[in-house]
């Protein structure tokens, strides 16, 4: 949306970051589709005039319920974060059990998932284990044409492998045991978007995002010891990018270490980190995108937003990443933890330097996008999970093969992928099993 924007070689054609659509434009269509859903947005400016924000929204039904998932956060400039919170919030009600449409699934042996394109996944152990078991699935399109292949629902919903969502699984029948599934659930490759393009363009860069993250957990703490993290110099950020660092630094009180994760897949991707301490947990935010700018500039507002959007929890409400369940697995709780305190002390740092290039409409990177997963022998697969009048889309990605070992920040007892466990053999002998 806002924030930094690319400007065509003759200067009067505007692209707002990775959107097809000028910003006031996405606000009228997702205005109209809320209100053709019966939907009515609280919003709120959590960094209270502050440049740039996090907003937060949450749906009312007009009963004055509270539909469930229906709710978001934006970041960025003001209008970006405030329209970001709006789309956030449609997106997770499209993608939840609100909508949920049991005709649309179908019931899948485990087996026959865990030898497809799924195979390298970690989850796929899992599913070898219980093959003769059927559990709810959706077929999926692979980008660029082909055969559809069944991915399980559980993977992309949260929400449904729940204790309570109980109800759900008998309305199609599923009685597949998730208690270890479940670890491997979350909702990333989820996107919402004005065409179905700029959400696959949105849902592919976070899954790039997660995998490098994931594999920077790998090498930092699943492989050899002398890893370092390349840092970017934040003296070097032009305008923006150094605004937004300070501004991190600020709401922190802390350090804001702006790291360089891009992996061999060769999209730029960014983490801004901050170390734990003995009273709180690591912070951090991340983006990937063809461009470098939009990278940082989504890793650092995503900081922001994670620690403004910590004054919405209730004092009751469960620890967010609570590392209880890795305590008898040191490697991974290393993972969990995610201290890179020691190895910062010794860093490779780099100027920030965004490569030369023109900048192009969204449709023409996720092509580029497309083109080179592919070409690192990753194929994409997309199915549709909404389309509204107004040409909003909700959609989920996935890319068999990429990581998801991320979720052990989150105190989930998960391993790494093959290509996780490759990256650490690579790094040299890691402990990239529990125990």
């Amino acid at each position: 949306m806002s924030g930094p924007v690319d400007v065509d070689r003759k200067g009067d054609t505007r692209f707002e970051a990775e959107r097809v659509v000028s910003l006031a434009e996405a606000a009228t269509r997702v205005t109209a589709a809320l209100a053709e859903l019966g939907l009515e947005p609280k919003l709120a400016d959590l960094g209270r005039g502050e440049d740039p924000t996090a907003w937060s929204c949450q749906m009312l039904a007009q009963d004055g319920a509270t539909p469930p998932m229906a709710r978001g956060m934006g970041k960025g400039r003001r209008e970006e974060a405030r329209v970001g919170a709006l789309f956030e919030a449609l997106e997770h009600y499209l993608t939840g059990p609100a909508l949920f449409d049991p005709a649309a699934v179908e019931l899948v042996e485990a087996g026959r998932i865990a030898t497809g394109p799924l195979k390298d996944e970690a989850c796929a152990l899992t599913l070898a284990r219980t093959s003769a078991q059927r559990l709810a699935c959706h077929r999926y399109r692979p980008a660029g044409g082909g055969a559809k292949t069944p991915v399980p629902l559980a993977l992309s919903a949260p929400w449904y492998v729940e204790t309570h969502a109980g109800r759900l699984r008998e309305r199609v029948a599923d009685t597949y045991d998730y208690g270890e599934l479940m670890r491997y659930s979350c909702n990333s490759g989820s996107a919402v978007g004005v065409t179905a393009a700029e959400a696959l363009l949105h849902a592919l860069n976070e899954i790039v995002e997660r995998d490098a993250f994931s594999l920077l957990l790998v090498r930092a703490f699943l492989g050899v010891d002398d890893f370092r993290p390349t840092v970017i110099d934040p003296g070097t950020l032009p305008g923006d990018l150094a605004h937004a660092h300070s501004a991190a630094e600020r709401l922190t009180g802390s350090p804001v270490h702006l790291l360089d994760i891009t992996s061999d897949l060769e999209v730029p991707t960014a983490l801004a980190y901050v170390a734990p301490t003995p009273g709180k947990p690591h912070r951090r935010g991340a983006g990937a995108s063809l461009s470098l700018t939009r990278a940082v500039w989504r890793a650092l507002t995503e900081l922001l937003q994670s620690v403004l959007g910590e004054g919405l929890l209730s004092s009751d409400a469960p620890v967010h990443g609570g590392l209880a369940g890795l305590a008898g697995h040191p490697a991974l709780y290393a993972c969990g933890r995610f201290d890179l305190t020691a190895r910062l002390r010794d860093t490779v740092t780099i100027p920030f330097e965004q490569p030369a290039r023109p900048p192009v409409h969204p449709r023409v990177q996720l092509r580029e996008l497309i083109t080179l997963l592919a070409a690192h022998g990753h194929t994409p697969y997309w199915r549709v999970a909404a389309a509204l009048p107004g040409e909003i889309v909700a959609l989920h990605a996935v890319v068999p093969g990429l990581e998801r070992f991320m979720l052990v920040t989150d105190g989930n007892l998960v391993l790494p992928g093959s290509r996780g466990r490759a990256a650490a053999r690579r790094h040299g002998p890691g402990a990239v099993s529990p125990g």
